[in-house]
């Protein structure tokens, strides 16, 4: 424990928690159809929905990593985001949203069952869940972890309270609650970043410019650097553009790269991220819902990258120039700045031993704000999947034989009433992942939030997404093709997250005389796309059977007529 909270800290928390139960009870009343619980009557308006997005996809994880990264390697992180940003919104507004608006689907998967056949449709469900319960038991494991190891509630208490609030509230209101209480964690985030930043500028009459500074003496501070190596850490790494040595842990381009993925996988095979759309009017509305949470996710990432960097001056920079010793500033409220564990950390620290009394509690309410904005959309997505596939799984037969008969619209959302078994669906994917969160605190600590990230629920990321860029731009490849190929990023994925511990036990095996290192996080997810999509290119080489009609479903035929494929081709 690092400090405690005080009384008027958890009545801050608990005021949050109990508003946002009230909200998601107030906005079930309208939860009476299909339509209003899984897609808000598609009536959502554009900047609730820009605002949601982001939220679902910052979570807790940005909230605490960022600052950390900021000890880590300077503002080379965030220059990578930054890099990516033009290229992942030209891709996603040109290309993405204009293809995937063209459906009237609840279920992304809906796509891949047309496109591709049963098979892939169940394989991208199947992805999705595993995703999605692995990110979200890992947003609810990092909370947990931060919020008792800085206010001495216990783990157990944190990690049940987040789970069943969030579950609660989604499980009332739905799509409409997420996206409503989204925008009011939205507001929370925001709020506590920038008090955090104004606070130190005020009290060390200091500003941006003092804080840069004292970020690249950190960056190369031999004793900082002597310290980490000599902990077993990776010491902090000044400025580099581009490194084609892969143990290189982050390069500014690499990390651009991994960002370009992240968001178009995200934003093309990622439930949580298509349903919002799916949700609004058309796609104009889907656009602008886009741009706003792309333009709100820039501001964030950067708010709290300027935490970081206020943070690092308030402990090392005001106190380094002053000629203090150096070693004794990585020592900080009970922290230790080598640990990258401990760097993840630091922002809540400073909130709950710096901060007046009362703010500390609200910073902390807004990272629990960060995590449900994650786990509820999560919650909701995995509850609208399964409702969506079984309904359509006992739909099967008659519907493929009509529909091999005539052209249909690709509206093919449930027609009969499912709110209830959602609801249960709900409750049943939050306790589960409320649980899971307990089996993910086998990651080791010195990996951090940003290294653990790709190599945990991220390591599905770009596989999903190749799946569908394959049946989007690749009209050559068949099911089975892409199934495998799909495979194959997976493989690729697993071996390069954990290629070091796979070395490990090649040393201990006798098969290899020492281990390798560790391939850095931004080959991860690259690496895992490329060979999804190679791999799907090339086994079609070698697939047979019955093509499928194509009509509407890849880019190339978008503008001919679409049409159901008909039984007899299902497995091709």
């Amino acid at each position: 424990m690092l400090a405690a909270l005080t009384w008027i800290d958890h009545t801050v928390i608990v005021v949050y928690l109990a508003g946002m139960l009230t909200l998601g009870a107030y906005l079930s009343r309208r939860q009476t159809s299909d339509d209003e619980y899984f897609l808000a009557g598609r009536r959502m308006p554009w900047f609730a929905v820009g605002m949601s997005v982001i939220a679902s996809l910052l979570s807790s994880l940005t909230y605490l990593s960022e600052p950390g990264e900021v000890w880590n390697s300077g503002v080379t992180h965030v220059f990578g985001k930054m890099l990516a940003i033009p290229f992942e919104m030209a891709f996603v507004w040109l290309l993405c949203i204009p293809f995937m608006m063209r459906f009237k689907f609840t279920s992304a998967y809906e796509y891949l069952e047309h496109r591709f056949g049963d098979g892939s449709r169940r394989l991208g469900c199947v992805l999705f869940v595993v995703m999605v319960v692995l990110w979200m038991g890992f947003v609810v494991l990092a909370s947990a972890k931060a919020l008792a190891q800085v206010s001495g509630m216990p783990l157990w208490l944190i990690i049940a309270s987040v789970g069943i609030v969030a579950t609660l509230y989604t499980m009332l209101g739905g799509l409409r609650a997420v996206i409503w209480t989204d925008v009011v964690q939205v507001a929370l985030l925001v709020g506590g970043g920038l008090f955090a930043i104004l606070y130190v500028a005020y009290v060390t009459d200091s500003g941006l410019g003092d804080w840069l500074s004292a970020s690249e003496r950190l960056l190369t501070d031999p004793v900082v650097r002597q310290a980490s190596i000599d902990a077993g850490q990776s010491p902090p790494a000044p400025y580099q553009f581009f490194s084609w040595d892969p143990h290189t842990r982050v390069t500014i381009l690499t990390v651009a790269i991994n960002m370009f993925v992240w968001h178009v996988c995200t934003h093309v095979a990622n439930q949580m991220t298509v349903q919002r759309y799916y949700s609004t009017s058309d796609m104009r509305a889907a656009r602008r819902s886009f741009v706003t949470g792309s333009l709100f996710g820039v501001g964030l990432n950067l708010m709290l990258v300027v935490v970081g960097l206020a943070v690092l001056y308030f402990y090392y920079g005001q106190h380094a120039s002053a000629g203090v010793d150096t070693a004794s500033l990585l020592q900080m409220d009970g922290l230790n700045a080598v640990d990258r564990h401990d760097r993840d950390l630091i922002f809540p620290t400073f909130a709950v031993s710096r901060l007046p009394v009362g703010l500390g509690g609200g910073v902390l309410a807004a990272l629990l704000a960060a995590a449900m904005s994650s786990i509820d959309s999560g919650i909701n997505s995995i509850a609208t999947v399964i409702s969506v596939e079984l309904d359509r799984t006992r739909q099967t037969k008659g519907a493929s034989a009509q529909a091999a008969s005539s052209a249909v619209s690709p509206t093919t959302s449930p027609q009969s009433n499912h709110v209830h078994f959602a609801r249960v669906f709900t409750l049943a994917a939050g306790t589960f992942i409320t649980f899971a969160a307990y089996g993910l605190n086998f990651l080791p600590n010195d990996w951090g939030i940003v290294d653990a990230m790709p190599r945990t629920f991220n390591a599905v990321t770009a596989p999903l997404g190749g799946l569908f860029l394959l049946g989007m731009f690749f009209p050559r490849v068949g099911g089975r093709a892409a199934v495998a190929g799909t495979i194959l990023g997976l493989a690729t994925s697993l071996i390069l997250g954990y290629f070091s511990k796979l070395g490990g036990l090649l040393v201990a095996w006798g098969l290899l005389s020492e281990a390798p290192g560790s391939i850095s996080f931004t080959w991860v997810m690259p690496s895992a796309l490329t060979a999804t999509i190679v791999g799907g290119l090339l086994f079609s080489l070698f697939q047979r059977g019955t093509p499928r009609p194509l009509g509407g479903l890849t880019w190339f035929t978008r503008h001919e007529p679409f049409v159901a494929a008909a039984a007899s081709v299902r497995k091709t």
